[in-house]
C-alpha cells in the first residue's frame, strides 16, 4: 500500500513540475486559416489567408491575423491599416465610436439595412464569458430620417421597438419577432428579407 501511495506521489509530483509555467509555456493551437481578403485604408483589397482561431476569441473584432501569398508567417493587421475584411462568409467593418475606440464589427446582414454584431471579453458572475452586442443601421436613409444612417446599438429588451423605424413600412416583416426573446438569427432574417426587396 505505502509503495502504491509513493508511486501515486511521484507521478503527480513529476506531471505537476513537467506542465509548462507561465504565458510562455503555455501551448497554443496551430493557426487555422482560411482564404480571406482585407481592404487598406487606401481602399485597395489585399487577397491571402485570415487565421480563424486566434488565441482569443475577441481578437477577431480588434485586429487581422493574416498571411499573405508565398509568406511563411500570419503578420497581425490593425485597425488602423485596415478598414474591412472577410473569410468565408464572414465579413466585417471598422466602426470606430470615437477616435480611441476602433473594432471589427461582422455583417449578419448586408444592404440597406446593416445589422451588425460585435464581441468582447467579459466577466458575469465570476466566469469569464464574450458578450456580444448588436447594432443596425439604415445606410440609405431619406434627410427626413437621417439619425438612422447613424449605427444603433440595440437594446435586446426593447429591441423590437427599437426596430420599427428601420422597417416601419413593412410591419409584416419584423411583427413576428418575438418581443420577449432577443434572437439575433431571426432579427438577421427579417433584414435581409427587408433588404431584398431594395435589391
Amino acid at each position: 500500500m505505502k509503495k502504491l501511495l509513493s508511486l501515486i506521489f511521484i507521478t503527480a509530483a513529476t506531471v505537476a513540475i513537467a506542465q509548462p509555467g507561465g504565458k510562455k509555456g503555455t501551448p497554443k493551437m496551430a493557426p487555422t486559416l482560411e482564404p480571406g481578403y482585407y481592404v487598406t485604408a487606401k481602399g485597395d483589397t489585399v487577397k491571402g489567408e485570415i487565421q480563424t482561431n486566434p488565441d482569443n476569441e475577441g481578437d477577431i473584432y480588434k485586429q487581422i491575423n493574416f498571411k499573405a501569398p508565398g509568406t511563411p508567417k500570419v503578420v497581425v493587421i490593425t485597425t488602423k491599416k485596415a478598414k474591412a475584411y472577410g473569410y468565408g462568409n464572414n465579413h466585417f467593418m471598422l466602426y470606430a465610436a470615437d477616435a480611441q475606440n476602433e473594432v471589427y464589427m461582422r455583417y449578419l446582414a448586408k444592404g440597406r439595412l446593416n445589422f451588425m454584431e460585435f464581441k468582447y471579453p467579459s466577466t458575469v458572475a465570476g466566469t469569464a464569458t464574450m458578450v456580444a452586442e448588436y447594432y443596425i443601421q439604415d445606410s440609405k436613409a431619406d434627410e427626413e430620417n437621417k439619425e438612422l444612417r447613424d449605427m444603433k446599438k440595440l437594446n435586446e429588451k426593447f429591441y423590437k421597438k427599437e426596430l420599427k423605424p428601420y422597417m416601419k413600412d413593412q410591419a409584416m416583416i419584423w411583427s413576428d419577432l418575438d418581443k420577449f426573446v432577443f434572437k439575433p438569427e431571426a432579427i438577421a432574417n427579417s433584414v435581409r428579407e427587408y433588404n431584398r426587396m431594395f435589391e
